[in-house]
């Protein structure tokens, strides 16, 4: 199977750590530090957010790839680009995107999709195909105790891609051992942490959490899953029984009391309004204004005449929103409603 969907000279790094290069030194990276994990609009510095959970997941997966004998290269450079897809707001503005682009016909939206698509479409770094496969597959790892990897190739990617816009939530199997490693902790990561944010906010208490083989504090979690992961990784990667069960539990109590709990959603309305009202003045801009709107001027000017060219309108759109940064959507919906400051030359 042919690594990169493009063939390139060899370069002084090795394929996995040339994408790891990329990926570092890519915009969509760099957008990280203002993307929310799970809490937004919160002035705390000491909350997780998304770029700080892709550091996590990759220090985490790393230190198990050398234990288990893997590519630690590639689990990083699948860790750190594996969630650049994320819109504004985390899963909540996830959801919010989806249904304006199922309302619009472009089928649901995935940000395991978008990840590849960004990194491949939209700011085209050619990466390695078990490093797009990766972003792809990563999410769903608390579906079963192990994952494990079944043979792919291109074309496997592209119709599993196309198959999330029908079924956005479907657990699909990496390609790699490393991929499913990933997969794993990724979850353990966000389990944990989550939690310990949660508890730094006051919505929670430590005694709140359940009691488990597990613990109740971050670091103990991460300790306990990584020894039984190492120990139950045969021909996959996972978990023990007894530990998976453990991780479920202490996810299903994230979700009860910590994603949707009402200090967290007071401005929740308003996001769901503000996401269909950037789309569609965008949307009317570059429809009526062309390269002279803001779409043209702030995202579609440094596009390649392929993007351009094969790209519908309503996907432009949704590509330039799901890129943005938090601060960066209310900023720009700011710029279309609010009175600006007119420059007479």
């Amino acid at each position: 199977m042919q690594i990169r969907q493009k063939e390139e000279p060899a370069t002084f790094w090795q394929p996995y750590k040339e994408d790891v290069e990329r990926i570092i030194h890519s915009k969509a990276f760099k957008r990280y530090s203002d993307k929310t994990q799970v809490v937004y609009l919160v002035e705390n510095d000491h909350l997780t957010h998304r770029g700080h959970h892709v550091q996590l997941v990759s220090s985490f997966s790393r230190g198990l790839a050398k234990l288990l004998g893997l590519d630690v290269d590639l689990v990083e450079a699948i860790s750190l680009g594996h969630d650049v897809g994320h819109p504004p707001f985390g899963h909540e503005g996830e959801g919010y995107l989806s249904e304006i682009c199922k309302e619009r016909g472009l089928g649901a939206y995935s940000h395991s999709s978008q990840s590849c698509r960004l990194l491949s479409v939209i700011e085209p770094l050619n990466l390695c195909f078990f490093v797009y496969d990766g972003f792809l597959c990563h999410d769903g790892g608390m579906r079963k105790p192990i994952s494990t990897p079944v043979s792919k190739t291109w074309q496997d990617h592209f119709r599993e891609i196309e198959s999330r816009k029908s079924e956005p939530e479907k657990d699909l199997a990496p390609a790699s051992l490393e991929g499913c490693l990933v997969k794993m902790c990724d979850s353990v990561s966000y389990i944990a942490k989550d939690i310990e944010d949660a508890i730094s906010l006051g919505i929670i208490q430590r005694h709140d959490v359940p009691t488990t083989i597990l613990g109740t504090h971050n670091f103990e979690i991460i300790q306990k899953a990584a020894k039984d992961l190492v120990e139950n990784s045969k021909e996959g990667i996972g978990f023990s029984e007894e530990v998976f069960h453990a991780l479920k539990k202490l996810r299903a109590f994230n979700f009860e009391r910590i994603y949707i709990h009402p200090a967290l959603k007071r401005e929740s309305a308003k996001i769901k309004s503000a996401y269909r009202q950037l789309y569609d003045l965008v949307f009317d801009d570059y429809t009526k204004n062309g390269t002279h709107s803001r779409l043209h001027k702030n995202f579609l000017h440094s596009k390649s005449k392929e993007y351009l060219e094969s790209t519908e309108d309503a996907r432009k759109v949704v590509d330039y929103i799901a890129g943005m940064t938090d601060r960066y959507f209310i900023s720009a919906i700011e710029q279309y409603v609010i009175p600006q400051t007119i420059v007479v030359k």
